[in-house]
């Protein structure tokens, strides 16, 4: 496609962008600019959006100016990030020389909804930590390669999004081996899932792990040998994964550094104990011409007939914050963030949880002390909620993020609005929000319960449809 002007390619890129991010989630879609730097009158001009920034240089040329990259990097955080408030995250294209100018391209994202997506946070060596992270990180690398084609032939190639996400979850499956020439076994799974075996597709387990880090998977305490194959057994070899898969069922998997599969294993009783399966990468087959990769509990993503999907978190800021306000108006953007970020960690634990965020949540605890224990005001992170939340019974949370009960069995009178289709940590939050709406001497609550399965459900008396 002939591209004249600089503006015109903007434009396009912006398109693709809108797009792109509106194939994965409404809310995420960033806001794109474009950053021009020019010299006149011995001043560095930078414009974006409809602002300029004007300041003093002794830098003569375009192209000298284009060789202090780290000073521009500097000018755009202090004048542009500043420009927008600290709810956003923002990254930046390469620089270009164009015409007596230098350009490149900003997207600006709502924080909130990027923490809202799963990320690897337990593993300092994958630099890629998630599959939003990957889609932004070849967003950029196709925005880069179209403004360099641009500069050297006014054209640009076209790039489908179903291509670009495939790119992307090929990133992300990349880097869990920390090299770039390891060959990436992602098209590799993609023909396994299309495979049947005595008229049965795909529905096994492969457990991933690094290159090199064989005996220290196998000689951990938390992980069972179950038998090694004598000649490692590569994945290019679909017809006999397909089979072999057949013997990974429920907690056993196919042991696999993404090129071989050496060994069947299992999770020990001790591991689960310990949540010691959430630090590993986990790919599943799970129907024809399907699979996911998952870590910590998690999806990092799921791969249909070649095309990547990405999962969305099982609540969404705008719903957490939209059902709090309705219980409390008057609450501050900043609390209910901290809050939301609390669930968001919550959602991994293995054997689910129920948070109460209540105004008084010091006195329920004091009430409800004779089952549940109570605690010293702990401000809350996502360091301690992973902590407090390991055992059965509630967490009772005020508005401003301190906890103040833990291990609280809940109390609550029989209802109509119970679900015997549902578990008895659902039911159990049910009675307690409808108690409480009928009390006058408490103040509402906002119950948050997760499932065991990742099921959220947020309970209030106006999810109860109550016209109290």
């Amino acid at each position: 496609m002939l591209i004249k002007t600089v503006h015109e390619l903007s434009e396009l890129l912006d398109q693709f962008s809108q797009a792109l991010f509106k194939r994965i989630d409404n809310e995420l879609v960033p806001s794109f600019y474009l950053v021009l730097f020019d010299i006149s009158n011995e001043h560095i001009n930078m414009s974006f959006s409809d602002d300029m920034v004007s300041i003093p240089t002794e830098v003569e040329s375009i192209e000298h100016l284009n060789q202090r990259k780290e000073f521009l990097k500097d000018l755009m955080a202090l004048h542009i990030s500043k420009a927008f408030s600290d709810a956003t995250t923002i990254f930046y294209s390469d620089f270009f020389v164009y015409n007596n100018s230098i350009f490149t391209y900003a997207f600006k994202f709502d924080r909130k909804i990027l923490d809202s997506y799963y990320k690897i946070t337990d593993d300092s060596s994958v630099q890629i930590t998630s599959i939003i992270d990957a889609i932004i990180f070849e967003a950029i690398k196709y925005i880069d390669q179209c403004a360099v084609n641009f500069i050297e032939s006014r054209e640009i190639t076209q790039k489908s999004i179903k291509d670009l996400l495939k790119d992307a979850g090929k990133a992300l499956l990349g880097s869990i081996f920390e090299d770039e020439s390891f060959p990436n076994p992602f098209d590799k799974f993609s023909k396994i899932s299309s495979l049947s075996y005595e008229k049965a597709f795909s529905n096994g387990k492969i457990l991933l792990f690094k290159p090199n880090f064989i005996e220290s998977i196998i000689d951990s305490s938390h992980i069972k040998l179950l038998l090694t194959f004598e000649e490692r057994i590569p994945l290019s070899s679909f017809r006999h994964i397909r089979k072999i898969l057949e013997l990974s069922k429920k907690d056993i998997y196919l042991l696999s550094d993404g090129e071989y599969i050496y060994s069947v294993i299992q999770f020990t009783e001790e591991s689960y104990h310990l949540d010691k399966t959430r630090h590993y990468f986990i790919v599943e087959f799970n129907t024809y011409y399907s699979w996911q990769l998952n870590h910590n509990n998690n999806k990092l993503m799921q791969v249909t007939n070649e095309e990547v999907y990405i999962p969305k978190p099982k609540i969404s800021y705008f719903n957490f914050s939209a059902e709090f306000k309705k219980v409390f108006p008057e609450v501050e953007t900043k609390k209910i963030l901290n809050l939301y970020k609390l669930v968001l960690e919550a959602l991994k634990q293995v054997k689910g949880t129920i948070l109460v965020i209540s105004k008084n949540a010091r006195s329920e605890a004091y009430r409800l002390r004779n089952q549940g224990f109570i605690i010293n005001a702990t401000f809350l992170n996502v360091s301690t909620i992973k902590s407090i939340t390991s055992i059965d019974g509630a967490v009772l949370v005020d508005v401003e993020g301190f906890c103040h009960g833990i291990g609280v069995i809940l109390d609550g009178v029989a209802t109509e609005k119970g679900d015997p289709s549902r578990g008895a940590r659902y039911n159990s939050a049910i009675r307690y929000v409808e108690t409480i709406a009928h009390n006058q001497q408490y103040s509402d609550c906002l119950t948050v319960v997760i499932s065991e399965d990742g099921d959220v459900d947020i309970i209030s008396k106006y999810a109860l449809e109550y016209n109290i």
